[in-house]
């Protein structure tokens, strides 16, 4: 589980986000990606994504791409992760790749 100072809550973060942040997408997700003050993420899934037990194991795949990863993503990022209708029944490993390799292309990871 993320940590409660990690994760967006409220509306008017998620609003400086959609309209400050640049855009990036890959088949699984989306995402909107903010240089911020501090690190936080928000995760959305919408009904195109299909019933509540979809939409919510789409946001666990995100939500668990995002803890085994966070030490290679910069600090001083926003991020709104958007699941995409095509998520649905993919395995976790097809979702992880994706993801890492829409922030390595936004620039969002550590340089090791």
């Amino acid at each position: 589980m993320l940590k409660r100072e990690l994760r967006l809550r409220k509306k008017s973060g998620f609003q400086a986000i959609f309209t400050n942040g640049k855009n990036f997408s890959v088949k699984h997700a989306a995402a909107y990606i903010l240089k911020g003050n501090k690190q936080t993420f928000g995760f959305i899934a919408s009904k195109k994504v299909g019933n509540s037990v979809q939409r919510n194991r789409a946001k666990r795949l995100l939500r668990e791409v995002v803890r085994l990863h966070i030490s290679e993503i910069k600090p001083d990022l926003q991020i709104i992760f958007i699941a995409r209708a095509n998520i649905r029944g993919v395995s976790f490993i097809e979702v992880e790749t994706s993801i890492m390799m829409m922030l390595k292309r936004a620039n969002a990871l550590i340089l090791k």
